[in-house]
């Protein structure tokens, strides 16, 4: 009985591992599929060929092309949302803890170019609208990340580092500029260093946003 129990157990690891394993050849080749196609003209044909997986082994893993939309945003937001928090790990003073956490997400996304082509498809401003065309609203880790973001600016605003202004709509304009900065990258032709394009943006935010405003 041991060894039947032992063997079902074996045989259903392997079964999820399998599973596993074509979830993410999805994810990875739909983010690239979604990133030169945008949501609405990607096919789901398109997606299984990325992947090198057969249309009904696609169909086992998710339900349709929303799901896997999701899956990619999903995936993309939670690192977003991780290395924002290592960004700023052992940082006590606010304003640099704002502008560490800025600066990891803004490095990803340069690092990922495919994701955020995807991101940009929509036209939609990631401060304030939904991410996923396919999907009803943003991903939990991105709005824990927005979160995290605006209760960052209310410490740097009570702490008289920025400007008296709602912190909600600070956070919300740097994730705007932030997200013109990285289309700007993008339409250069991925050309300019990405050091210096997370060193810009936080020029931008300072110049518009702190109390003792930087001279340039």
């Amino acid at each position: 009985m041991a060894t039947v129990r032992k063997t079902a157990r074996a045989k259903k690891a392997a079964k999820q591992a399998k599973a596993d394993l074509y979830r993410q050849l999805i994810v990875e080749a739909a983010r690239g599929v979604f990133a030169e196609k945008g949501y609405d003209d990607a096919k789901i044909g398109e997606i299984a060929e990325a992947s090198g997986v057969s249309l009904q082994t696609l169909y086992s893993v998710f339900p349709g092309k929303s799901a896997i939309y999701e899956a990619v945003q999903t995936e993309g937001d939670e690192a977003i949302h991780r290395l924002a928090i290592e960004g700023t790990a052992g940082i006590t003073d606010p304003l640099e803890s704002m502008l560490a956490g800025l600066r990891a997400t803004t490095l990803y996304f340069l690092e990922q170019p495919d994701f955020l082509r995807m991101r940009l498809h929509g036209g939609l401003t990631w401060g304030t609208e939904a991410m996923a065309r396919g999907a009803a609203s943003q991903t939990e880790a991105w709005r824990q990340a927005l979160e995290r973001l605006r209760s960052t600016c209310a410490r740097c605003i009570d702490e008289g580092v920025l400007v008296e202004r709602d912190p909600q709509l600070i956070s919300r304009t740097i994730v705007s500029m932030q997200q013109v900065e990285l289309a700007h990258w993008l339409e250069g032709g991925m050309k300019a260093d990405p050091i210096e394009v997370a060193d810009a943006l936080e020029t931008q935010v300072k110049l518009a946003f702190c109390s003792d405003r930087p001279s340039i």
